[in-house]
């Protein structure tokens, strides 16, 4: 393990463990605009997060972690599409996908604010819409399940998901126009 990496108090993340973890909001977005389908999403996440344990050594601290991680995130989001390219519904060639790779890691840079916007709305949310929120995306409860333990039809708890949604997107929106303004101001 390098020297800079070294002399961390028991209590405190290594400075590498910190760097993948603040930058897993950002990896995932990055991937999931590759991989569309979440799951497929999430396990290349995980192969990045271990290709960048693996090759830990090749980083040079002080130099762009995120410049670094989103590199092996390409290159393994490639070897996923050309894996699953006969069972996928797109045909994409190499490179279109170099370019969305491309947007997709300059629109990443913004993600930080977004996700401080987006745990500041859930919060103000009615606990009942809270809780909601909370089955079926983060506990990736299965939508027929929570219809039932809402006492919901599917057609319904999709409305009512999508009206979450629409609130949080709003007020996400607002929040940002808020900071940018203050920043903006003199």
């Amino acid at each position: 393990m390098p020297a800079e990496f070294t002399n961390q108090s028991k209590d405190e993340p290594e400075p590498f463990d910190q760097l993948v973890i603040d930058h897993q909001a950002a990896l995932y977005a990055f991937i999931r605009s590759m991989i569309f389908n979440p799951q497929d999403a999430r396990d290349t996440l995980q192969d990045v997060n271990i290709i960048l344990y693996r090759k830990q050594e090749a980083f040079i601290p002080g130099t762009n972690f995120k410049a670094w991680a989103f590199t092996v995130a390409r290159f393994e989001c490639l070897n996923y599409l050309s894996r699953h390219k006969k069972t996928q519904w797109t045909t994409l060639d190499t490179g279109l996908l170099e370019s969305l790779a491309d947007m997709a890691e300059e629109e990443t840079h913004d993600i930080q604010p977004w996700l401080a916007a987006l745990k500041q709305c859930v919060q103000i949310l009615p606990e009942n819409a809270q809780q909601l929120i909370d089955k079926r995306y983060r506990q990736q409860i299965p939508m027929e399940h929570t219809a039932v333990t809402e006492n919901l039809s599917i057609p319904a708890l999709k409305q009512k998901l999508y009206r979450v949604r629409n609130r949080l997107r709003k007020c996400i929106l607002t929040r940002l126009e808020e900071q940018k303004n203050s920043t903006n101001s003199p």
